[in-house]
């Protein structure tokens, strides 16, 4: 798998291995997805939101999670459960 990809004008990068952006320290990138578009970075839900949009068989996925109920739900479980389940299985993986 490359180490960058791009989807239309959103770029990812595989902070793992690449240098982070800017401003920004690996740790905290690899705690949670980020996406740049636009030269904005994306986090969270914003960022799979951004991702499954282009995507043809997630766009419906992204749709119903970017109604504001599904929104605020779908944030919880990403921050508080999923994410740092992720990050500590990766972290436990080096």
């Amino acid at each position: 798998m490359a180490a960058t990809a791009q989807i239309d004008n959103l770029v990812f990068k595989n902070i793992a291995t690449d240098s982070c952006p800017s401003g920004y320290q690996r740790d905290s990138l690899l705690r949670r997805i980020h996406a740049e578009e636009n030269g904005k970075m994306l986090v969270g839900v914003d960022a799979f939101i951004a991702m499954w949009l282009r995507l043809p068989k997630f766009k419906y996925l992204a749709h119903a999670i970017n109604w504001p109920i599904m929104r605020g739900m779908t944030g919880l479980i990403y921050n508080h459960i999923l994410a740092p389940w992720l990050y500590r299985r990766y972290m436990r993986s080096l």
